[in-house]
């Protein structure tokens, strides 16, 4: 039996998706900031540094999304990360961490860090099943974001 997704690669014909992934629970929640949208509008930045952008598709609809951008210093971050509502709970989220965090460690990132919201539940329960752990916050990037969270990979 074909599954009903696969994990691709970001190709540039893909950056509207970005942004229909990412603004509806982004707005939804009231977490939008200028920040986000630069990440969404320009992904080039974070392959240039070497990092990795992970797309679910079914068919032909991107129907979920992760970026990984690189430090520089064995530090990386698994960010943007969203699946449309009709295509929730069926994995993709799960896949999409699981190539996101493979990509990580194939490129000797030994830190993985993130910030999010606390009303991003089923995202947080993700992460904390991947084995993330709560940390300090310092807003540096995001003002709306309240929560830190660090794995060991």
């Amino acid at each position: 039996m074909k599954p009903e997704f696969e994990i691709i690669d970001y190709e540039p014909c893909y950056l509207p998706e970005l942004l229909n992934i990412s603004l509806p629970w982004l707005k939804e929640h009231d977490i939008l900031e200028d920040a986000d949208i630069e990440q969404l509008e320009h992904p080039e930045r974070t392959l240039d540094s070497g990092g990795r952008i992970f797309l679910a598709r079914a068919g032909e609809e991107i129907v979920g999304m992760m970026m990984l951008e690189l430090f520089g210093d064995g530090t990386c971050e698994p960010f943007k990360f969203g699946v449309k509502k009709p295509w929730r709970n069926r994995g993709i989220g799960h896949a999409l961490m699981d190539a996101t965090l493979a990509a990580a460690r194939e490129l000797h990132q030994h830190t993985a860090v993130l910030t999010s919201h606390h009303s991003l539940a089923p995202a947080l329960h993700i992460y904390e099943s991947y084995g993330f752990q709560h940390k300090p916050h310092d807003h540096v990037a995001f003002q709306l974001s309240d929560i830190s969270m660090e794995l060991k990979l």
